[in-house]
């Protein structure tokens, strides 16, 4: 049997194993009672200090704060003899920190008074196992380790508050230039430097330039970026490409009708872009000639917008700056490509419209560093009257100051009229008084080849007035009517003949027109005796003697019409075939005036004077361009 505890203890307990106190005089047997608590012990004030040894008890479980409070929380256990207590880590802000922390301070005040702690409180995972039947000693080894790890613990828990206020002090430091850096508008922005638009000269001031619209906005480091922010949300050409990302893109082919100058974008990833289909639909008006309301028709819109939806509406004001704006661009970009040009040669000519007003054109044709012959309009001018070779002479001049290419014209080619004589002998005394003894005039005024020509058939054809004028009011007779014609095509048939090309009427302004209307009369000659039979209003039926010059002077007319198209063409140069097809129609001429038939050796004549006025000298400079063809060389010389 125990000993008997002494009176003044009003109650003995062991922390583990221990005999609590006996009820009402009788004595503990065997087990402590099931429902003491092996936490708690009870001893006199009076007795404490006869202990031989500390009580020591178990520290209690750590204590569950409200998830609302806290991110991360790290429990550091103490001794029996320390106060319990939490240490949490938390990222917050300063009014929940502040809040937490009170609470915590009130209840850790709490447990000091009470020195009671109710596992009722918790959940069941942090309660005690009332039916423990540990040792004493091994509850007193197991709180030595127990001590060693709460010194690690606190030592860990120390450093983790340090760094968790390092780095509340650290965002807290924060400056706002930081945070205008990390401004999500920098991501549309960029920083540039640029000069102020009042003053084109003054310092460089720093601006935010819009990276999808290239719009400049004033900026100051460190400034605020809320203008920046609205703009970039509100950007219409930020947005176009979102919408563009939602719809099919379309196939980057070229037309195969398209030429290789038209500068068409092209690629697999070429998106819609309004300013795009702007510039382009302006060319389309320019070389097309078509009117600027066009833009404005209800169905162009509607295909427009069915090809795109993204298509914007353009006005016709809108359009026509357009164009003239297209048309500054090319002409500063001309100006860029000319300087690198060393000759240049032009080539003018004026005209009247059915309006009766008066233009002049100027075209400069040069090789560029690729060796390829280029051709480009440098002015087209209304001339006011009168159209005299001063007044030519000086809107040549003020065009050639204005693209500053006087130092390069090597020649000028104009048709055979009397004023452009004095235009050109005018321009010589300009450009010898610019370039003084560089500039060479012998070669500088060249006549118009086809002009010529046409000059030559003319005086030929005057010849055959007569010849001709059966057959031209042979094809106005039938032209005036639609039963006439059809009665002549079903003549045709009835003969077996082939219906093809159209009776065409000549121009007395185009000698070819004469030939072409001889070309097409000639295979209907049996079609019109068999209407002429049918017909008694028709007239003027040509002989036989008449078709059979037709057929003479065709073959000679024919040559002449090729010489004309080969000198008119754009692509490709013609001085190396100049005296080729002029020694062939001076050798058609010298047959003509051989001939028998009086009347074809009179046209023969009339265009061999006109052919001796303007070449009978020879012209250097396409001799030299033959001999350099490789060939005729020497063949024609």
């Amino acid at each position: 049997m125990e000993p008997k505890q002494p009176n003044k203890e009003k109650a003995l307990s062991s922390l583990y194993g221990g005999v609590p106190a006996p009820a009402k005089g009788k004595m503990a047997r065997g087990k402590p009672r099931s429902n003491a608590n092996p936490s708690i012990v009870l001893v006199d004030p009076k007795d404490k200090v006869a202990q031989p040894t500390p009580v020591t008890r178990h520290p209690p479980p750590p204590r569950r704060l409200p998830a609302k409070h806290f991110k991360r929380a790290t429990v550091v256990h103490k001794p029996a003899y320390a106060s319990p207590s939490v240490s949490v880590e938390e990222e917050m802000d300063d009014d929940e920190d502040e809040n937490q922390q009170l609470d915590e301070d009130e209840e850790n005040q709490q447990l000091d008074e009470d020195e009671i702690y109710s596992p009722n409180d918790e959940d069941d995972d942090n309660s005690f196992d009332h039916n423990d039947t540990m040792s004493e000693d091994d509850v007193l080894g197991h709180h030595q380790n127990n001590e060693v790890e709460q010194a690690t613990m606190d030592i860990s828990s120390g450093e983790d508050s340090a760094s968790a206020k390092s780095k509340k002090k650290q965002r807290k430091e924060k400056s706002p230039k930081e945070c205008i850096e990390n401004s999500p508008a920098w991501e549309h922005f960029e920083k540039v430097m640029v000069h102020p638009r009042d003053d084109p000269n003054g310092a460089k001031v720093l601006k935010a330039k819009c990276n999808h619209c290239n719009k400049l906005y004033a900026y100051a480091q460190g400034s605020s970026t809320s203008t920046l922010n609205r703009h970039w949300k509100k950007c219409k050409h930020r947005l176009n490409k979102l919408e563009r990302v939602k719809i099919q893109r379309r196939l980057g082919f070229k037309p195969i009708n398209a030429s290789a100058n038209t500068n068409i974008p092209v690629g697999g990833d070429v998106g819609f872009e309004q300013a795009i289909i702007k510039e382009l639909i302006a060319k389309m008006i320019m070389v097309h000639e078509y009117s600027f309301r066009m833009v404005e028709h209800e169905w162009f819109n509607i295909v427009m917008k069915y090809l795109n939806p993204l298509y914007q509406s353009i006005g016709r004001k809108a359009i026509g700056a357009e164009c003239m704006r297209v048309y500054k661009k090319a002409k500063e970009m001309l100006k860029l490509e000319l300087k690198d040009v060393e000759y240049i040669s032009l080539t003018t000519d004026l005209w009247t419209s059915n309006q009766t007003l008066s233009y002049m054109c100027v075209v400069a044709h040069y090789i560029d560093a690729d060796w390829r012959m280029q051709t480009r309009v440098l002015a087209f001018m209304e001339l006011d009257p009168p159209h005299s070779g001063h007044v030519i002479a000086d809107a040549l001049w003020e065009c050639v100051t204005e693209w500053k290419i006087e130092n390069k014209v090597m020649s000028i080619t104009l048709d055979n009229a009397s004023n452009n004589d004095v235009a050109v002998r005018d321009l010589k005394a300009k450009f010898k008084f610019r370039r003084g003894a560089k500039f060479e005039d012998m070669y500088f005024h060249v006549r118009c080849c086809a002009h010529i020509i046409n000059l030559v058939v003319q005086d030929g054809t005057a010849c055959m007035n007569t010849l001709a004028s059966n057959l031209r009011e042979t094809v106005k007779y039938f032209k005036k009517s639609v039963g006439r014609m059809h009665k002549f095509v079903e003549i045709c048939r009835g003969l077996d003949l082939r219906v093809g090309a159209h009776l065409a009427l000549d121009v007395c302004t185009r000698w070819s027109s004469t030939y072409k209307m001889i070309a097409t009369g000639l295979p209907y000659k049996e079609a019109l005796k068999d209407y002429a039979v049918s017909d008694a209003n028709y007239k003027w039926e040509p002989t036989s003697e008449e078709w059979k010059l037709f057929e003479l002077i065709k073959p000679m007319l024919f040559s002449l019409s090729q010489v004309t198209t080969a000198f008119s063409a754009q692509a490709y140069p013609t001085a190396n075939i100049f005296y080729p097809h002029i020694v062939s129609i001076k050798i058609a001429l010298v047959k003509a005036m051989k001939h028998k038939n009086a009347t074809y050796k009179q046209m023969g004549e009339a265009m061999m004077d006109k052919f001796n006025k303007y070449w009978a000298e020879t012209n250097n400079v396409m001799v030299l361009a033959t001999i350099l063809d490789p060939r005729y060389k020497l063949l024609y010389v």
